[in-house]
């Protein structure tokens, strides 16, 4: 029994000291790299407007505040007739602005007030672009010399069509791109791995300058719709094969 016991324990011995003696193996699992391009696309649509817009506002300077307000009134009823009168509803007529505030008279040691100022602002969308000018010459007309013209600008009503060619535009400039660089790199493109808009405008706002009054006698005042643009931008990777 001793003997048998002796045989086990050494046995056990042996065993541990070879795993002692024996090298770690660690054994590390790496994530497979990714062959790869990628590239930035741009596309760009050219679009003429087919809506205008402006500010048109009248400011009137009296004594008291209700000879102001009346005054102020009564110019704004008659812009906004002419405005009617050329096919603006009222759903395409915004106030922006209404305001009563003193005017004072800063010479001296002490401001004082002579009088008071009210100012009537409306922003008007015209959906018949080719009408503009008339627009807003009418509506000058009927404001004399209390109306005030600004921020003229221009758009698209409906952009959607022009963002979809812009897009598709943006995703073949990637691709030709690509393209060009799996051949430099002695490669072939494969399957697209991600595609990303990075950016997508609405047509950009014309701004453009008339003038502030007109009067019966004036020639229409020439304004220019101009040309707006959609852009898309993207950025894409590609599978890159053998």
């Amino acid at each position: 029994m001793k003997r048998i016991a002796l045989v086990a324990i050494a046995l056990v011995v042996a065993l541990v000291a070879l795993a002692c003696g024996t090298d770690k193996t660690t054994v590390v699992n790496s994530p497979t790299t990714q062959r790869g391009v990628t590239v930035t696309g741009h596309g760009e649509v050219v679009a003429q407007p087919d809506t205008g817009f402006f500010q048109v506002g009248v400011q009137v300077q009296a004594a008291t505040v209700a000879a102001a307000r009346d005054a102020a009134a009564t110019v704004a009823d008659a812009v906004m007739k002419s405005l009617k009168a050329n096919g603006i509803a009222d759903a395409d007529i915004k106030t922006t602005n209404y305001s009563i505030s003193p005017a004072y008279d800063y010479r001296g040691t002490t401001p004082k007030v002579t009088g008071y100022a009210v100012s009537n602002t409306v922003e008007v969308k015209v959906r018949k672009v080719d009408t503009f000018s008339k627009v807003v010459d009418d509506a000058t007309v009927a404001g004399g010399d209390s109306i005030q013209v600004q921020a003229v600008r221009f758009d698209v009503a409906d952009n959607s069509k022009l963002i979809d060619q812009a897009r598709q535009a943006a995703v073949a400039d990637a691709r030709t791109k690509a393209e060009q660089l799996a051949k430099l790199g002695g490669g072939s493109l494969g399957q697209p791995i991600s595609i990303n808009e990075v950016q997508s405008s609405r047509p950009q706002p014309v701004a453009v300058a008339g003038k502030g009054v007109a009067s019966s006698t004036d020639m229409a005042v020439p304004i220019s719709s101009g040309s707006n643009t959609v852009t898309v931008d993207i950025s894409a990777t590609w599978d890159l094969g053998s």
